[in-house]
C-alpha cells in the first residue's frame, strides 16, 4: 500500500523531506505548496512531482492527499496544522509545533478530538546516538538522573537564515525535548540570561539558562549562534548527564567525524542525514518512516507525543519570559 504525501513548505528543510521521501517505495509524493510560485515550480521540476500549490487551502483539499509535513515557518505551524486535520490529513509538524501555550492547549484539543495522526517532528528522537542513550540510561546500573547539560551553538552564518525566531524555540527546543524525554519530567521553574551581538537582528544570539524539573533533575542549557564559520561544523552540539552511579556524554551530530585539509576545517553529520550509498539514512529517514508506519497501522503509540511537544513548548515560554524579564519564572499551576 502507497501513502500519498504532500509538502508544504519549499524551504530547505522541506527540500531535504522531499528527497528522503522519494527512495520510499511506500510513498508517493503528489503534491508541493509555496507560497512562492516561482519556488515551487523549480522544486517540483527538480525532482518531477506531479502538482504544486502556491494556496494551502487549495492544497491541502486535494483528495490525493492522506498526509502533509508541515515545514513552514514557525507561527504558521498551528493554524496549518488546524487546516490540514480539518481536511483529514495526516500531519507530520515540524518543531517547534507552536509559540505560545494557548496554541499547545488548541493542539491538544485537536488531538484528542481528532482520528488523524498529528506527529510532532522531534528529530532527536529518532537519532541512533540519542536513542541509545535513553536506552543506557535505562539500565539498572545507571542510576538515577541528577543533572543535565546540554549544549548547541551554530555558525555565525546561519542565524541571519533562522533569526525571525527566538533562538529557544530555533535551536534548543531540540534539547528540551531530550531534557524531558530522557527524565519523564516537567520544568518547575527556570532562569535564564540572553544576550544580543547583532543589532540589526530582532532576537538575541546567546542564550544560557539553568532549569529544575519537577523530580528535582537541574539542567544547564546552551546556545550561541556565534560558531566562527571557518569552524567547519554545522552544530556544536553536547549532551551530558550526572547519575548516581556515574555519567553518560554525547557529542552529535559531525563531533565523530571531522577533516582538516589544505587549511580548511570540516565536521561531517553522521547521524541525522548521512548518505550511505548513494541514499539518505538517519533520523530523519527513520522519522518518516515512523510517520508512515503511523498512517498505515502498522504501530499505533507515536515516538513524541502532541502531549509531550506541547510540554516543551511551556519550557520553552518559561526560558523566553525569564530572559525578556531577568527574573526566574515558575510554572503556573494549572
Amino acid at each position: 500500500m502507497q501513502v500519498n504525501l504532500g509538502i508544504l513548505g519549499a524551504g530547505d528543510f522541506g527540500r531535504m523531506h522531499i528527497e528522503a521521501l522519494k527512495q520510499n517505495p511506500e510513498v508517493q509524493i503528489t503534491a508541493v505548496c509555496s507560497r512562492t510560485e516561482e519556488k515551487v515550480r523549480k522544486v517540483c521540476r527538480e525532482y518531477e512531482l506531479p502538482a504544486w500549490y502556491t494556496d494551502v487551502d487549495a492544497f491541502l483539499r486535494d483528495p490525493k492527499l492522506d498526509g502533509v509535513i508541515i515545514a513552514t515557518g514557525e507561527d504558521t505551524h498551528y493554524p496549518f496544522t488546524q487546516k490540514a486535520v480539518e481536511q483529514g490529513k495526516h500531519v507530520l509538524l515540524e518543531k517547534p509545533v507552536c509559540l505560545t501555550r494557548e496554541d499547545g492547549e488548541k493542539l491538544l484539543s485537536l488531538d484528542r478530538d481528532s482520528s488523524t495522526v498529528i506527529l510532532p517532528g522531534h528529530i532527536l528522537r529518532y537519532d541512533s546516538a540519542y536513542h541509545q542513550a535513553k536506552e543506557a540510561l535505562g539500565e539498572s546500573r545507571a542510576g538515577e538522573i541528577q543533572s543535565i547539560r546540554v549544549k548547541r551553538n551554530v555558525p555565525i552564518e546561519r542565524f541571519s537564515l533562522h533569526s525571525r525566531t527566538h533562538p529557544v524555540f530555533m535551536a534548543l527546543a531540540h534539547d528540551i525535548d531530550i531534557l524531558l524525554w530522557l527524565t519523564g519530567s516537567r520544568c518547575k521553574r527556570v532562569f535564564a540570561m540572553e544576550k544580543k551581538t547583532r543589532p540589526e537582528f530582532t532576537n538575541p544570539d546567546i542564550v544560557f539558562a539553568v532549569a529544575e524539573l519537577e523530580n528535582g533533575v537541574l539542567c544547564s542549557l546552551e546556545t550561541q549562534w556565534r560558531l566562527p564559520n571557518e569552524y567547519g561544523k554545522y552544530l556544536d552540539t553536547e549532551l551530558e548527564v550526572m547519575t548516581s552511579q556515574g555519567t553518560l556524554k554525547l557529542q552529535t551530530p559531525g563531533n565523530a567525524l571531522e577533516t582538516m585539509f589544505h587549511g580548511c576545517q570540516t565536521g561531517y553529520d553522521v547521524t541525522l542525514w548521512p548518505r550511505v550509498c548513494g541514499k539518505m539514512t538517519g533520523a530523519l529517514v527513520n522519522e518518516e518512516q515512523h510517520f508512515v508506519d503511523l498512517i498505515l497501522g502498522r504501530c499505533k503509540q507515536p515516538v513524541v507525543t502532541v502531549e509531550e511537544a506541547v510540554l516543551g513548548v511551556e519550557m520553552a515560554r518559561m526560558l523566553i519570559e525569564s530572559c525578556e524579564s531577568g527574573i526566574p519564572v515558575y510554572r503556573k499551576e494549572e
